[in-house]
This record gives C-alpha cells, structure tokens and sequence, in this order.
C-alpha cells in the first residue's frame, strides 16, 4: 500500500470497516415507523443465535450472509425487539437474537446454512456483509451483557430501535448505552525487519503483531508506548498511525499503528507472550513457504499492518505472496490465510 495512501481509504482494507451503511440515527426513537419497516416486503432481519451469524456455504467455498423478512419468524415470540442497523439503498436492516426454536426454523427453511463464528468466516465472505455482520453482532453482545441495570440490578428495557437500554425501576431510571473497549495494534520495525510476537493458546507458529488495551487516563500514543515495551522490553523511537478496525469479539475497535524502535534489544516482558522475533523482509517469504511461520488471521489488521510494512521495504504485495503458496480449488485455505 502507498505511503500516500489517506488514511480513511487505509481503513476501508480492513474488514468490517467502510461499511457505509445509513444508520438512521433519526429513527431511532421513531418506533411507529420501525414497525411500518418490519412490514415492508424490503426489510431484512439479520438472526443471531448465541453470538453467531447465520451463513451458508456457496459453490466456490466462500460464505454468505443470510438474512430473512421478518415474516419468516413472526409466528415465534421475539426474545428481544429487533435492532434497527440501518439502510443500505432500498433496503432497511435490523437484527434479531434468536432462540434454539427459532434456529431450526431458519436452518430447516435455509439450506446449506448454519450459525457460524463471524471470525472465522469473515474472511470468505464479501466485505459489506461481513461489516453489516460484524455491526450486528457488536450490539447483540452490549445487549446480551446488560440485560439488567448496574446500578439497582432492576431489568433493562430496550429503547431507540436498541440503542439505548433504560432501567426498568423509575426510581432509578439510568439509561446504559453501547461500549466499546479502545485496544492498540503495533507494527514495530527497525531497518529491514519487523518485530512480532505469539502466545501459547495460538495455533503452532502463528505470530503478529503487538496489541493491548488502552489503560484509564492514556492516550492511544501512551498505551502504544506502554504496551511494547511490557511485552517487548523494547524502546521506540517514533509512531505513526495507520489506520482503524471495528473488532467485535467481543468489543473493541482497532488502533493501528507502525513504530519505529530505537533497537533490536528485545525480551519477553511479561506473561502474555511466550515468544517475541525479529523477522526480516528477505526471510519473512522463505519462512512462510516452508510453514514455519504463519501470519495473523488475514480479517484482522494486524495482517494488514505487516502487509503495509513488507510493500514498503520490497514492493511486493504480501497478500499475492501467499495466495501463489495456497492449493487452488476446494479446501484451498491454508494457515496463512485462516
């Protein structure tokens, strides 16, 4: 990718973003017409069931969305009023959680469809749905972990098309809106090589990029300081933001970011990692080629942030790299693009 590249079209590469989906912010509190918008022959229910999307499998092995009118479902009882997404041309999005019930219903009517960790499948599935997915599932979770009040423990009511969660008691009344955790995702460098790292629970000799969560009372810049040097033992010298990354699982948004480290000193700070390497941009291919070394999981940004760093030592695009080392044809994907 250019180093020209702006920083909004940088961010459309990672999955789940650019989704330019009209929220309807302005309808949210409308719920006459929302109920006007389940009825219409365009609306489309996004079902999860358990955190998972509903896909099915296409001829070519990739995976696709499927979404229902909501007359497929209207003779179960909801488990919570459906929430509205948003629009997309004609057509108005909303998602619904499912119950075990209303599963069989759907892959009983669906064929070669099953509920299926957005995560593993976003990968194969085209990129506006895999975001409309993703938009889903992130607000099915906030909903699903606040089903009651924090504060005097009373039953939450969904408010604003789902967007808002009000307490049930009216003494207390507080109102509880979607989260989002802010996590940092560092590229670190220094010359022609990269530094990245794994833990023990990845699959065997999969590596990437650092990461950690922004602490209370930092900055983006100051957890991406704090974080490589508790994991790496490694002082830098500068950063650079590149882009950013909707994450729901379950609920984190992405900040990535290139840095320079001032050194190749480097050791294991603490106990999230179980290895940490230099990797050059000539060795990094060879590796590859002989599966000694895969790379992150090709949705997240972490692949996109080694991607953007290997262009601008070699010219090469990584992606293509590894494209040429999979087999062709069904079952075709291999580690190093899972």
């Amino acid at each position: 990718m250019s180093a020209k590249i702006d920083r909004l079209t940088a961010s459309t590469l990672n999955r789940f973003s650019g989704v330019r989906l009209d929220r309807l912010v302005d309808y949210r509190e409308d719920a006459s017409w929302q109920k006007q918008q389940l009825k219409n022959q365009n609306t489309r229910l996004v079902p999860l069931w358990r955190s998972r999307c509903l896909v099915e499998k296409t001829a070519d092995q990739n995976y696709e969305a499927v979404y229902v009118h909501p007359s497929e479902l209207q003779q179960y009882n909801v488990i919570r009023e459906p929430t509205l997404l948003g629009k997309k041309d004609d057509q108005v999005y909303f998602a619904v959680t499912v119950n075990d019930q209303q599963r069989e219903h759907l892959l009983k009517h669906h064929n070669n469809s099953e509920f299926s960790d957005l995560r593993i499948l976003a990968g194969d599935m085209h990129p506006l749905k895999a975001g409309i997915l993703a938009y889903a599932k992130a607000l099915h979770y906030w909903q699903h972990r606040h089903t009651f009040c924090g504060t005097c423990g009373a039953a939450n009511i969904l408010h604003s098309g789902g967007h808002r969660m009000v307490c049930s008691n009216d003494e207390c009344g507080r109102q509880t809106f979607p989260r989002i955790d802010p996590a940092i995702i560092v590229l670190v460098s220094h010359g022609d090589a990269c530094l990245l790292g794994r833990q023990a629970r990845w699959p065997i000799n999969r590596f990437s990029t650092l990461a950690g969560f922004v602490e209370p009372g930092e900055s983006l810049e100051d957890a991406v300081v704090r974080e490589i040097w508790e994991e790496a033992r490694v002082r830098l010298k500068t950063i650079s933001y590149r882009s950013s990354q909707p994450w729901p699982f379950p609920a984190a948004a992405m900040a990535g970011f290139i840095a320079e480290a001032e050194s190749r000193d480097c050791e294991i700070g603490d106990n999230e990692l179980e290895a940490i390497r230099w990797f050059s941009s000539k060795e990094l291919p060879q590796l590859l080629a002989k599966g000694e070394i895969y790379m992150p999981n090709r949705v997240s940004i972490a692949f996109q942030l080694v991607s953007e760093w290997y262009l601008g030592q070699t010219g090469d695009d990584l992606r293509q790299l590894i494209r040429e080392m999979q087999p062709s044809g069904p079952g075709r994907h291999n580690k190093n693009t899972c």
